[in-house]
């Protein structure tokens, strides 16, 4: 049978996996090792790696091509810590509460993300549909404030999302989409794990224009 890392581990491993690499981590202190340390064989198939298990990745595919980036940074911050990730190539996404809060180095770039009135997930796993305003400034064009109204609602399970080694239906889905918008940016997916008391995106698939969209995983390392 096929292996993929993250079926390495239990959920249970892998969600006290990122509390103890986050609580290793305070403010803006960087991580101990480069990207290259981090990462040996670069020219091997991205699951088939032997990676760092005391490091924290995301699996990110875009246009087919599969990459892995590297935790660099967790920023404290009351709404939910901020986490930076990086790539060999030097690209960045920054997530918060597993939504894109700033990118830089991609072909279409979000340079900064303010969120209004934004609900929670424990709110939006309660909830049929919730709405909330969000800012963006975009990259090329030197499109600043972008105001948009934002819709978040339960989905059934996709059929067609890029979700390695773990089964879809065991997670539970919401669809968030853009209203009254003229940018023709698709809807997003968030996967979320809520189990026990214990909530926690682990995938997403979004669109940062109408051409240019993104999957990301958060990975962890074969023991």
């Amino acid at each position: 049978m096929q292996r993929f890392p993250f079926l390495c581990y239990s959920f249970s491993l892998v969600l006290a996996s990122l509390a103890l690499s986050a609580c290793s981590m305070v403010g803006h202190t960087p991580i101990s090792k480069t990207f290259f340390d981090a990462i040996p064989g670069l020219g091997e198939s991205v699951d088939s790696l032997k990676l760092n298990p005391n490091l924290r990745y995301l699996r990110v595919t875009v246009r087919g091509r599969v990459v892995l980036m590297v935790l660099g940074y967790i920023e404290p911050h009351p709404e939910g810590d901020i986490n930076t990730w990086y790539s060999s190539q030097g690209e960045v996404i920054r997530l918060q509460n597993g939504r894109v809060v700033g990118t830089a180095g991609l072909e279409t770039d979000w340079g900064a993300v303010r969120n209004f009135a934004l609900p929670t997930w424990n709110e939006v796993l309660g909830s049929e549909a919730m709405v909330y305003r969000r800012e963006r400034d975009e990259m090329p064009g030197y499109r600043f404030g972008i105001a948009e109204t934002v819709s978040i609602a339960p989905v059934p399970t996709p059929f067609n999302a890029k979700l390695a080694g773990l089964p879809a239906k065991d997670f539970r889905w919401f669809e968030e989409t853009v209203l009254e918008q003229p940018s023709g940016l698709p809807s997003a997916r968030y996967a979320i794990y809520d189990k026990d008391g214990v909530r926690l995106v682990l995938y997403s698939d979004q669109c940062l224009s109408p051409s240019f969209c993104l999957s990301w995983q958060i990975w962890a390392a074969a023991k």
